[in-house]
């Protein structure tokens, strides 16, 4: 039988000697022989960040879903190619509205980057004050 190794921290640890609690994911936590192995601050932060850019995708797509930012790019492509002073008093509309859009998608992001520079990035990162 082959034994499968996995790296917690600097330690090699057998795989078979490694259960995770059904609440919790790999990334979450680990538990050794009924022991806690403690992840480290930077190791956390890599796993925080990407559970930023995940909650940054979901406030994003609610706000405006994939098919609809393709549609706002080839709007803005077509009035681009127009040219401002030959737009209708409709497009100017359309092109305000998706400008507001860009402009809370942009806010979205920048808050994610605020987030992801923090150290320690707060646990609590999916609540709204740190995305106003």
């Amino acid at each position: 039988m082959t034994q499968t190794f996995i790296k917690i921290g600097n330690q090699k640890v057998d795989a078979s000697e490694v259960t995770v609690p059904q609440d919790r994911t790999f990334r979450d936590a680990w538990v050794l022989n009924n022991g806690a192995i403690e992840i480290d601050q930077t190791e956390k932060n890599k796993i925080l960040k990407g559970k930023v850019k995940d909650e940054a995708y979901r406030r994003i797509i609610a706000l405006c879903p994939e098919w609809k930012q393709r549609n706002l790019t080839a709007q803005a492509s077509i009035l681009a190619e127009k040219g401002r002073d030959n737009w209708t008093a409709e497009e100017l509309s359309a092109w305000e509205v998706g400008e507001a859009i860009w402009s809370e998608i942009a806010t979205i992001r920048s808050k994610s980057d605020e987030l992801e520079a923090m150290d320690p990035i707060p646990q609590d990162y999916t609540e709204d004050k740190w995305w106003a």
